[in-house]
C-alpha cells in the first residue's frame, strides 16, 4: 500500500511539474482573415492578435498580406501600414520619422492608372518583437490609412505571434 501511495504521489508530483514546465515553453498564434479588409481614409485599426505571454520573454509579431489598390492619373495617393500595441495609432507613417514598423506607398501623379474595378497590388510583411511579462495580455494592431486612392483592400491578411523565452546578448 505504502508503494502504491509513493507512485501516486511520484506521478502527480510529475505531471506538476510537466505542466508548469510547458506554460513556460515556446509558443505561436496566428490570425487569418477576413479575406478581404477595406481600408480606411483616416487612421483606423484593420487587424488585430491578442495573446497572453505564459512567462517572460520576447513576443515576435508579424503582419502579412498583400494591398490592392486602385489609383486614377493626375492624382498623388499613398497608402500606409503600421504595426502598434495602441488602436488606431499610425504615428509611424510619418516619412522620415524613423519607424521599425511601419511601410508606406506613395503614387505620383504620373503614375498611370489602374484597371477600374480590379487595380494594381503590393505584397507587405511587417515584424517587430516586444519584452512580454508572465501572466500578461497584450493585443497588437494592424493600423492604416489610404490617401487619394480609389477602394483599397487588405488581401488575405494574416497577423503571428510567437513568443520566445530568453534574450540574446549583442
Amino acid at each position: 500500500m505504502k508503494m502504491r501511495r509513493v507512485v501516486l504521489a511520484a506521478t502527480i508530483t510529475l505531471v506538476c511539474s510537466l505542466a508548469s514546465l510547458a506554460a513556460a515553453q515556446n509558443g505561436v498564434l496566428q490570425v487569418r482573415g477576413p479575406i478581404w479588409i477595406a481600408m480606411p481614409s483616416s487612421s483606423g485599426p484593420l487587424q488585430s492578435i491578442t495573446v497572453k505571454a505564459p512567462a517572460n520573454g520576447n513576443m515576435i509579431v508579424t503582419m502579412t498580406g498583400t494591398v490592392n489598390y486602385t489609383h486614377t492619373l493626375g492624382t498623388e495617393g499613398s497608402w500606409c501600414l503600421t504595426l502598434s500595441k495602441t488602436s488606431g495609432d499610425t504615428r509611424g507613417c510619418v516619412p522620415m520619422a524613423g519607424s521599425d514598423s511601419a511601410i508606406r506607398s506613395y503614387f505620383s501623379t504620373g503614375e498611370a492608372t489602374t484597371v477600374p474595378g480590379f487595380g494594381a497590388s503590393q505584397p507587405y510583411s511587417i515584424v517587430r518583437t516586444w519584452p512580454v511579462t508572465a501572466g500578461a495580455t497584450y493585443t497588437f494592431y494592424l493600423n492604416g490609412y489610404i490617401s487619394a486612392l480609389g477602394s483599397t483592400y487588405l488581401f488575405q491578411p494574416s497577423a503571428t505571434a510567437v513568443f520566445v523565452t530568453g534574450t540574446l546578448v549583442p
